[in-house]
């Protein structure tokens, strides 16, 4: 596992499109890379599987696997970042995203964490069945 910050930016030339980068060191919000504006920062404990998990919710909206572009809001992006289950924070969020778009972010995050929540529930569920199959099996064949 290795620490590390999970960015996510835009591009002037790419409208509509957020691209996902890891850092090992905290990135100056200030300074911009060809152009790119930092929109969001947050830091893992395990970046690696915070990137996976991160294109498991936005693989629908892949545009470029090798530069991590993603054709997807802002707003969206945010919402997956922060729906996640790894242990993480918030470092930073543009300060220019204003409160309506800051609403829509919780919202949807709340929406997909009840959604991760349901579908975690399901699969206890699902595995708690076939123990309760396996042992009940058991017991009938008497081994």
């Amino acid at each position: 596992m290795k620490t590390g910050y999970l960015v996510l930016e835009t591009h002037p030339d790419h409208v509509g499109m957020i691209r996902a980068r890891i850092r090992d060191e905290l990135p100056n919000t200030q300074e911009s890379e060809a152009g790119s504006e930092i929109r969001y920062i947050a830091r893992f404990d395990d970046i690696e599987a915070a990137l996976m998990h991160l294109h498991n919710q936005l693989h629908n909206r892949l545009v470029d696997l090798d530069n991590r572009l993603y054709e997807t809001e802002v707003s969206h992006a945010i919402s997956a970042v922060e729906s996640d289950d790894l242990s993480h924070q918030q470092v930073w969020i543009d300060p220019s995203i204003d409160t309506e778009t800051r609403a829509a972010i919780d919202a949807e995050t709340a929406q997909l964490k009840r959604r991760h929540a349901l579908w975690n529930r399901t699969w206890m569920i699902v595995g708690g069945f076939f123990v309760l199959l396996f042992f009940f099996l058991n017991i009938i064949s008497g081994v």
